[in-house]
């Protein structure tokens, strides 16, 4: 054979083994570049919206203008400083739905939730303390309501009659009332003495003594009240579910029933679960279930209401005022400008 013929079987040859080979090859080479090559990643990374659609804030403070606490599921806690353009959060971890938060001022704080949590800062909410109030029974322990007073003083209503008051900035907490089984929703304080409670099944509560002795005061409805205001020492609103509003001029004392009606005369029926007095506009403002508000003048005798906006469905448990806007917490988080005014919500999320 010519050394011609000799190499191109050699050739032959050599490409047959190539071939046969080549699977091993594309084998061995995945396998080091799994155990060899770490993946780096590409771009930047896409951080969540601080406010997103699963999110429900049950409580709201606005310890002054611009300045803004919203408190929620899953011990979610943002705070704004621009009246709600941006937000951060801004709270600690915990696995407790928050359902209140209140301030004495822009440093101090305190939220309240599920499982007896207590959550305090004393700087802003850079760093949070967190306490269980342990003499809450265990079965049966949220607490649904907190009013920073005065002072370093604090009240804080919830399940199993939990009825607690602090004098400390919330370090430490006293039952002010024997469990019992019912639900107080809302604590009204005018002064150190004189202070009402509301809860389930028309329940309302009047102290005069600081809370040392709280005496029951018929409310002459069966629908559980949820949120109360007072404009002065006489005057105050006490509102509920299924489209309760009750009225005293008295200091607590006797309460009548006022119906809150659509611009067309039907009445509004839907729960009620917050109301509040606006002094700068001198009127109360109430909202509720299925975005509806309701509003009366300073004798809180004629109720009118219906919709923050048309396309506004969700409900809200807190209404406050900061400067010229009314804030509402809830299935939405969102700034009202009034009746007459325009409706946004809050959140790149929403």
């Amino acid at each position: 054979m010519s050394q011609r013929g000799s190499s191109g079987v050699s050739m032959a040859r050599l490409i047959k083994f190539g071939l046969s080979a080549m699977p091993w090859l594309i084998i061995a080479g995945l396998l080091w570049a799994g155990i060899f090559i770490k993946p780096k990643a590409v771009g930047s990374t896409v951080e969540p919206p601080v406010i997103e659609r699963s999110d429900a804030f049950f409580g709201f403070a606005a310890p002054e203008s611009s300045q803004l606490w919203a408190a929620g599921n899953h011990g979610k806690i943002i705070h704004s400083k621009d009246g709600g353009t941006s937000w951060k959060s801004q709270g600690p971890s915990t696995a407790h739905h928050l359902q209140d938060v209140a301030a004495w001022d822009t440093h101090r704080l305190l939220a309240v939730g599920n499982g007896g949590m207590v959550l305090l800062t004393a700087d802003g909410g850079v760093k949070w303390e967190q306490k269980r109030i342990d003499f809450l029974p265990a079965s049966l322990d949220k607490l649904l309501r907190v009013k920073a007073l005065a002072d370093g003083r604090a009240w804080a209503v919830g399940e199993m009659g939990a009825l607690l008051y602090s004098g400390d900035y919330g370090k430490t907490w006293e039952r002010r009332r024997p469990a019992q089984d019912t639900a107080f929703n809302d604590i009204a304080m005018m002064d150190e003495k004189s202070g009402w409670v509301v809860g389930e099944a028309g329940a309302i509560l009047r102290t005069t003594d600081g809370g040392i002795h709280w005496d029951m005061t018929p409310s002459g409805v069966k629908s559980s009240l949820m949120a109360l205001a007072f404009r002065d020492a006489q005057n105050a609103v006490a509102v509920g579910l299924e489209g309760v509003i009750l009225v005293t001029r008295d200091g607590g004392k006797t309460w009548r029933r006022a119906v809150a009606t659509r611009k067309d005369g039907a009445p509004l029926k839907l729960h009620f679960y917050d109301v509040i007095w606006d002094g700068s506009r001198k009127q109360w403002l109430v909202v509720g279930d299925q975005g509806v508000y309701a509003k009366a003048d300073a004798e809180a005798a004629t109720w009118t209401g219906g919709g923050l906006d048309a396309m506004e469905l969700a409900w809200h448990t807190r209404i406050a005022s900061s400067g010229d806007r009314f804030y509402l917490a809830g299935a939405t988080l969102g700034e009202w400008s009034g009746e007459d005014g325009s409706w946004r919500r809050l959140g790149a999320g929403k």
